[in-house]
């Protein structure tokens, strides 16, 4: 009896269909977590105020910093698994998944440490005012306390993801939202005998909704017979395998401080306009987020797909990949922009009033939205050349992007010219459209082609009626 393969083969059939499948699920995972960060901010700052909010939106960016490192290897864990799934070599995904969690689970423990260690410095270098930064360090404390579960979730879903599978995944990330919600009201508003916990509780239901979370994956996976299974008689560690996820994940981590450094310089210049400015920006970019996640989303789902076809030998599909991924993205971003034109203002009314306010908004919107149609097709590009391992380049666009195109322009013409925080705006698309460009050129040159990180021909495997060739 041959052995059940846990490999959801992306490279057969209808492109279109594979992506559609893939990508639905996840893309309602996203839009979970996007939901929970609005609901959690609303809980937090209606029941503990505005310096409670300030506390919890100052430790995002900082905690963005430090788990920068984890997610880029997290991401580069996928590219491999998607490779070699591709190859449908099950021996170096196990070897890989068994690698991957002794590794980042070390490191993650690491940082966790860190992070703990030096939260108050931390909140000093990014002047933390002094009414909310003991607020802010407790805040900071119990969700570095918590990342080991983080980084165990996310690795989970990364593994998945990169065996074709994305329904898996969302079906904890809605366990781990909902029960987030839940314990918020409990802890931060306080119900029977448990008190009101404060900015405390915050953080503390959000930890114990990610272990709960990771938790329940691993048993389930355990159970199922999984090829992700989570057995400490059967782990190894392969330096080759960590090597590989180090040289990888580098240039997907420091992409990822590039970029989260390069909105800290941004909201800098926001701020320098003041609170209509700030508060605008902020309400415009919650509205911005959910028109990013379809393009997000699309980009992962390039990413597994190309992955599994680089492995398999396929690359002629990823054309497929790229001609069905820009019809897709193409859709959506027309009728996000449309969206925006007509009915941009009813949401940014969920979260001010301020006439002024709105004005701003949806300024800010209607001019990021005209690049709407060049990010989604630059996530997707990106996506594309990160399933085929060729990390270096996503990492020196987006280098140039923010700090050669993004920063400059919004620099100068905020500062230099009448245009003020429409200047913001501008840079900002202008960003996405170059960003994009640059992208689509290298990918048009093929070299991406010559990325291929495992060996062409799978293993053989011992079945139980001899060697299968």
């Amino acid at each position: 009896m041959q052995k059940r393969t846990n490999i959801r083969d992306l490279t057969k059939g209808n492109m279109m269909r594979n992506m559609l499948i893939f990508s639905l699920p996840m893309l309602v995972g996203n839009m979970l977590q996007n939901l929970y960060n609005w609901v959690d901010s609303a809980i937090v700052g209606n029941a503990l105020g505005y310096k409670a909010l300030a506390a919890v939106s100052i430790s995002f960016p900082i905690m963005f910093i430090l788990t920068s490192v984890m997610l880029g290897l997290t991401l580069a864990t996928s590219i491999l698994i998607s490779q070699y799934a591709g190859a449908n070599n099950e021996q170096m995904i196990k070897r890989t998944i068994s690698t991957t969690t002794i590794f980042l689970g070390g490191f993650s423990l690491v940082v966790s440490i860190f992070g703990i260690i030096f939260s108050r410095t931390f909140l000093v270098l990014v002047n933390t005012p002094a009414e909310i930064i003991q607020g802010a360090q407790s805040y900071l404390i119990i969700i570095m306390a918590g990342l080991v579960f983080t980084f165990g979730y996310n690795m989970t879903s990364a593994v998945l993801r990169g065996l074709g599978d994305s329904r898996t995944p969302t079906m904890f990330l809605a366990v781990s939202a909902i029960l987030n919600v839940i314990l918020d009201l409990v802890f931060i508003i306080g119900a029977g005998p448990i008190p009101s916990l404060g900015i405390s509780g915050a953080a503390l239901a959000t930890v114990i909704a990610q272990s709960t979370s990771y938790i329940l994956s691993v048993i389930y996976l355990n159970r199922k017979g999984h090829l992700m299974s989570f057995k400490l008689s059967e782990m190894t560690f392969d330096k080759d395998i960590a090597f590989k996820i180090m040289r990888l994940g580098f240039p997907s981590a420091a992409q990822q401080f590039i970029v989260s450094s390069g909105l800290l310089v941004l909201s800098g210049l926001i701020n320098s306009f003041g609170s209509d400015v700030i508060a605008a920006f902020g309400a415009g970019s919650k509205v911005d987020s959910f028109a990013m996640l379809p393009a997000m989303t699309l980009s992962l789902t390039a990413s597994a797909m190309t992955g599994q076809c680089i492995g398999a030998g396929k690359k002629e599909r990823v054309k497929e990949i790229l001609k069905n991924g820009t019809v897709l993205s193409l859709m959506i971003s027309g009728a996000t922009v449309i969206f925006v034109y007509t009915l941009g203002r009813v949401p940014l009314y969920l979260f001010t009033q301020e006439a002024a306010v709105v004005s701003i908004g949806i300024t800010y919107l209607k001019i990021v939205a005209l690049s709407y149609v060049f990010l989604g097709m630059n996530f997707l590009i990106s996506g594309i050349l990160r399933g085929a391992g060729d990390v270096w380049v996503n990492l020196l666009i987006t280098a140039i992007s923010f700090y050669g195109i993004r920063v400059p322009v919004a620099y100068y013409l905020s500062q230099k010219t009448p245009l003020g925080s429409k200047g913001i705006w501008i840079g900002i698309a202008v960003s996405f459209t170059l960003s994009c460009t640059m992208n689509g050129g290298y990918f048009a040159t093929g070299r991406w082609k010559k990325k291929r990180l495992i060996e062409l021909q799978p293993i053989t495997k011992d079945e139980s009626n001899g060697q299968q060739k």
